[in-house]
This record gives structure tokens, sequence and C-alpha cells, in this order.
């Protein structure tokens, strides 16, 4: 799909230079790469997938399990769930896949979004009005902290926004618990369903499978603007310019760009996919508890997420969603005989999940489908699809 870093048509980088097409693409492939970056294309055949996409996580997979014994179906929740933090990756991939900034406080903007949604919906229980109102108080609160953590990089950054976010975490188990619940987490969320309660979101929207509710049909629709938005800012000027940070900072501060400028503006924008998806997560799930939310763990799994599915493409992240959720909410409750129940040994699969990929397909496992799909094409795998770096080099 769109966005991925590799693409091949020739791109205009900020220092003057031409990113050259791949001649081994040839004209199919330079085809294919203008296709993918069409808008259209690119929320047509995402809807195309968010169609059959419950059909095969929870009825197909659920049909397999029955025959070989083992429960490996999804339930009912999990698509959404999926595509919620499938949002909020996109976001985070524009801030680390493009700029190249690793933030480990992102778990503030999620869980300050999902608290504000939840304290929002007990005067206004409106779904969408709760969305809003969250993505407004992450977009407020990244303001500060980016303009603070932004003035550092490399492990400097990492650690500042681990702090805010951790500063966060203490603030709403402790001082902020009248607000927050504390430790007992905020339940009792109002969230009666779209257009003024007509549709509520448990509502089946296809009789026959349960797994199509209101809910699902509601992320998939925010799900599907998440990535237009997402689309239009990688193939915007701006996003050569978050390309071009990740690459060499330097060079773009040479040719006169605000460095500061561009670097907060990735972090505000990753942080308001992080508080859309936080608003849509509490919606879902009708609870929010400090831990869940803002604790620095939620943070490394949005990074985790994004680096296996594959960071520098704007659907990658969402296939490392897909598996992180399978592995956590299906995975978790299956049992092998002479093992038992690996319950809370899902981190561990996980753990060997991630190394495999990392190890086998470094470029995460969007990037193992676009190197099959380059095979399958004739153009060879892996770095044949990558184009000439703007300095004449490799891109690494």
């Amino acid at each position: 799909m769109s966005g991925d870093r590799s693409g091949d048509a020739n791109e205009a980088v900020p220092d003057g230079g031409t990113v050259t097409e791949d001649a081994a693409g040839g004209s199919g492939g330079s085809a294919l790469a203008g296709l993918r970056d069409r808008d259209d294309f690119v929320v047509i055949a995402t809807a195309a997938a968010l169609v059959v996409f419950p059909f095969l996580l929870i009825d197909i997979l659920g049909a397999v399990g029955d025959v070989i014994g083992i429960s490996i179906g999804g339930y009912t929740g999990l698509p959404s769930l999926v595509l919620i933090y499938g949002i909020i990756v996109i976001g985070f991939n524009l801030l680390l896949g493009y700029t190249g900034l690793l933030s480990f406080g992102h778990a503030a903007f999620f869980g300050s979004a999902a608290y504000s949604a939840a304290l929002f919906s007990q005067v206004v229980p409106s779904p969408i009005l709760m969305v809003i109102a969250g993505t407004i108080v992450a977009t407020l609160l990244a303001w500060p902290i980016g303009f603070v953590s932004i003035r550092r990089s490399g492990v400097y950054f990492a650690v500042l926004t681990l702090t805010f976010g951790q500063a966060l975490y203490f603030w709403a188990l402790g001082p902020g618990s009248w607000l927050t619940g504390g430790d007992n987490g905020f339940s009792g969320i109002e969230a009666h369903g779209l257009f003024v309660g007509a549709l509520p979101l448990d509502a089946q929207l296809v009789p026959v499978f349960d797994s199509y509710t209101v809910m699902y049909g509601f992320t998939s629709v925010v799900m599907l603007a998440a990535l237009w938005v997402g689309n239009r800012i990688i193939n915007s000027p701006y996003g050569l310019i978050f390309e071009a940070l990740g690459e060499n900072e330097e060079r773009v501060e040479f040719v006169g760009l605000n460095v500061f400028r561009y670097k907060l503006m990735a972090f505000i924008i990753s942080a308001v996919f992080a508080g859309v998806g936080g608003a849509m997560f509490v919606i879902h799930e009708q609870y929010i508890h400090p831990t869940t939310g803002l604790y620095w763990i939620q943070s490394g799994d949005f990074v985790i997420m994004t680096v296996l599915g594959g960071t520098g493409s704007l659907i990658g992240p969402v296939f490392g969603a897909l598996v992180f959720e399978y592995v956590a909410n299906v995975i978790s409750g299956v049992s092998l005989p002479m093992i038992g129940s690996i319950g809370s040994l899902w981190r561990f699969v996980l753990g060997a999940v991630f190394v495999f990929i990392v190890w086998v397909f470094p470029r995460g496992i969007y990037g193992a489908f676009a190197d099959l799909a380059a095979m399958v094409n004739g153009r060879g795998g892996g770095d044949g699809d990558e184009p000439a770096a703007a300095d004449g080099g490799e891109r690494e």
C-alpha cells in the first residue's frame, strides 16, 4: 500500500537531490508504486480488507481450530481492538519510522485521551464527541512534552519521553486518583451508541455474523480516516522532510529548514493518532486503569508493534498490531499437551516471534510481503526495491 519508503517513483528531497527510480522495477513497478500512492486506492483496498477481516480472524480461524482441536479463533471484540492499536502505530510510525525518533512516552497521550474520553462520557455519552475530546487533550499535552523532549536526541529523547509518561502514571495512581479512580481504575463509562444512541455499539451490522458489530464499523471508519491522513502526510512535502530528518538531520538543517519545528510537528501528529486510539480504546473496553493506559510498558508495546510490522511503511505497523494482539488475546488462551495453558507466558511467545521476524525479515512483516511480491514479479527481493539515497549512497 501507500507510504512505503522504498517506493519506486522519483521523489524530490529537501536538499535538492532526486531519489532515482530503480531500473530493476521497470515501468510496471513504477505504475504499481504510483497506484499505491493514490489516496483512493489506499482507502478502497483497505476497506476491502476490513470487510473480510473479522470473518477470517474469527470464523475461519475458529473453524480451523475446531478441526485441529486447539482454539485459535478470535473473539468478537478482537478485530476492533486490532484496528484501534493499528491507528496508534500508524501515527507512531511517522515519528519512529520516518523521522527517526524513538519515544517511550506515547502511553501518556494514549492514556490521557482515554481518561479524558471517559470523563467526558459522564457529561455527553457520544462516542464521536468522546474521540474528539480525548484527541484534543492528547494534542494539547503533546505540545509542552514535545517542546522539551525534542531539544535532545537519541537515548536522551527516549528517556525524557519515558520520564513524562511515568510522571503521569504515578500522578494517576496517587495524587490524581480522585479523578482517575487510582488503582481501582475508571469504570461506569457511558457510550450509548452512535447518532444519539440510535445505533448501540454492540448491535450487529450483519445478522448472520456476530463479529460484525456497530463498534467494528465505527472503528473501521476511523481506521480508514487515519490511513487517508497518514498517506496524505507521507506523500506531502512535510512527509518528505520527515523522511529526510530520519536519514540526515544535519543536511536538513544545512539547507535552511527549521529542524526543531518539523520534529515537533512529527511528535504532535503522532500524539494525535495516539489520542484517537486512546479514546477509541476506552469506548471499546468501557474501562481504563493507569497500568493499562499510562504505564511505560504500553509505550513499549507500541514500539514492538511498529518494528514487528515494519517501520517506514504506512500499513506495516498494522500487521504488527495484528500479530501482537493475536498472541496476547488468543495464543495466551491456548492449551498445549505437556505444557498446559500458555497464559502469562504469552510475552515469551511474542518475544520469540519478534526475534524470528527481526532476524529473518529485518524490514518486518510488511517488508517480507513486499520482498515476496517483488520476487513474484521477477524484480528480485530485498534491496532491489530500494531507491538510491539523495547523497548517492544506499539507504540503510
